[in-house]
């Protein structure tokens, strides 16, 4: 389809805020405390939806996720591991005369998502930018309704924010050469009812909280 950017860049920055956390001593899944932050409110319902498609996704791994958002937050409870996301721009589906505009130039490289890197270390913020995943939903065609669009977008977030998840617990700027953990993906994928998931080794690096040699402390990029 003409106007439609064809692949996503997952980008990796400097850190810019601090946050304490203090792994619990009770056995079971490690859980990990994630707190959110939106420009502008998403729909009633959002949430938990993308709560529960992110859990899904980092369930081989077996994390527990507890989601709060960041105002509620007072540093009473304690977590294994640590994850604020920060969302930018609109979480929700536009009209569709709206929309259009937003789809971009074909071949497009979009930057959805990055997680921050202080002095060579991955830290547990990321930002995640609403306008640019909400392109994807050019692949819906315009029968689809708003609601059909609007789980469609859900799932297209939960699959960046599951990605930024993996960077920020398995503490790795790699990237895997397939799955969920590819630095880059086809915007279609991303809303596609087909699965998605991360490969065997990459859960793995995200339950073990390591994966191998990380590259050197400059930002990365990285191109399909």
């Amino acid at each position: 389809m003409p106007g439609i950017p064809q692949s996503i860049v997952w980008l990796t920055l400097p850190a810019f805020l601090a946050f304490s956390q203090s792994p619990p001593k009770s056995p079971g899944s490690p859980s990990i405390g994630v707190f959110v932050d939106f420009d502008s409110a998403p729909a009633a319902g959002w949430l938990d939806g993308m709560e529960n498609q992110v859990q899904e996704l980092l369930k081989p791994s077996g994390m527990a996720l507890n989601w709060g958002l960041v105002r509620d937050n007072r540093g009473e409870k304690a977590f294994a591991g640590l994850v604020v996301l920060k969302f930018r721009g609109r979480c929700n589906v536009e009209r569709w005369a709206a929309a259009g505009s937003d789809f971009g130039s074909l071949g497009e490289i979009s930057t959805l998502a990055f997680t921050r890197v202080d002095h060579g270390r991955v830290s547990p913020y990321a930002e995640v930018k609403c306008d640019e995943v909400r392109k994807a939903l050019a692949f819906m065609g315009y029968a689809a309704s708003q609601e059909e669009r609007q789980l469609a977008l859900n799932r297209a977030l939960a699959r960046v924010v599951a990605h930024e998840i993996y960077h920020i617990l398995a503490k790795t700027k790699q990237h895997a050469g397939s799955g969920l953990a590819k630095a880059a993906q086809p915007l279609n994928d991303l809303v596609s009812k087909r699965k998605l998931e991360f490969a065997t080794g990459d859960t793995q690096a995200i339950e073990e909280g390591e994966a191998g040699a990380e590259p050197a402390p400059d930002a990365l990029e990285h191109q399909p």
